[in-house]
């Protein structure tokens, strides 16, 4: 896996960070978060991934746009990927809760991938995901060229 896009300080019991950045969406399709934590011993509750969306950058929701949890295990370090249908222009901010009143949430690290449109509404080559009907063409001209 690459570099983390962001890496968090220790999430004190009943705690919350942000990402030190948004995440620019330009022409977006889905965008896939993945969250990486490691609980403490005494942990007694899941952590919370929050997105939170602005149309510039600068005026964020109050409310989030979407939210997924992290399961927690005692001691353990535990990654999540959740795939998001966010809108095509934008930011998206992160925070992670960290729901237990016992224990910290150390090592918090984050990770992002964007599907984008291409300029012309058209999914590019490379694409991560392609509407069916597509990537059979694709893969026909990838036989006949390649």
């Amino acid at each position: 896996m690459h570099k983390p896009w962001c890496s968090l300080q220790t999430i004190p019991a009943s705690g919350t960070v942000v990402s030190t950045g948004s995440i620019p969406l330009v022409r977006a399709r889905n965008l896939s978060i993945t969250a990486r934590v490691t609980f403490g011993a005494s942990v007694d509750a899941d952590a919370t991934v929050y997105l939170y969306y602005s149309p510039d950058g600068n005026n964020w929701d109050t409310i989030e746009f979407t939210n997924f949890a992290i399961t927690y295990t005692a001691s353990g370090t535990i990654q999540r990927t959740a795939c998001i249908d966010c809108p095509e222009h934008g930011y998206m901010l992160v925070k992670i809760t960290n729901g237990s009143s016992q224990d910290t949430v150390t090592s918090p690290k984050l990770w992002y991938t964007i599907q984008s449109w291409g300029k012309t509404g058209d999914v590019g080559r490379g694409a991560t995901y392609i509407d069916s009907g597509e990537e059979r063409q694709m893969v026909e001209e990838e036989t006949r060229h390649g």
